[in-house]
């Protein structure tokens, strides 16, 4: 049995900035989540906790989609 080989979350952070870049994102080593902040053009702050890159895709995204 192969097991898939596990992906540095500092790549995976590198690899959501670039497709966010209206959003500063890390990993939480305690966590073991992935967190983001965006601040919009009025000036509010939002911010994703996400168990996933996946989740946090879609997180951002659908702020995205709502909140110029």
């Amino acid at each position: 049995m192969t097991s898939e080989p596990q992906i540095s979350p500092a790549i995976v952070v590198r690899a959501l900035s670039a497709r966010f870049p209206r959003w500063t994102i890390w990993w939480g080593q305690a966590t073991t989540h992935y967190w983001g902040v965006s601040r919009r053009r009025n000036g509010l702050l939002l911010h994703v906790e996400a168990m996933s890159a996946q989740d946090f895709v879609q997180q951002a995204r659908e702020i995205d989609a709502v909140t110029p």
